[in-house]
């Protein structure tokens, strides 16, 4: 799988908090309801946007120095 720098899709930031974990979301659609696998939820420090993904996903943390 490719990896990529974290970028915030509203603001480009690169620095995120994690606002949940193992998170489940549920909708219906076409009268068909679904639930979602377990996702890691981060959150943008600088604009607020929320972003989801799945156990795929790795996370490591930079600080800066």
């Amino acid at each position: 799988m490719e990896e990529k720098a974290l970028e915030c899709p509203v603001c480009k930031s690169n620095k995120a908090e994690i606002a949940g974990e193992n998170v489940k979301l549920s909708g219906k659609f076409e009268n068909k309801e679904f639930l979602t696998t377990d996702l890691t939820v981060l959150r943008c420090v600088k604009c607020g946007f929320y972003m989801f993904f799945d156990k795929q996903a790795k996370f490591t943390t930079k600080e800066d120095s």
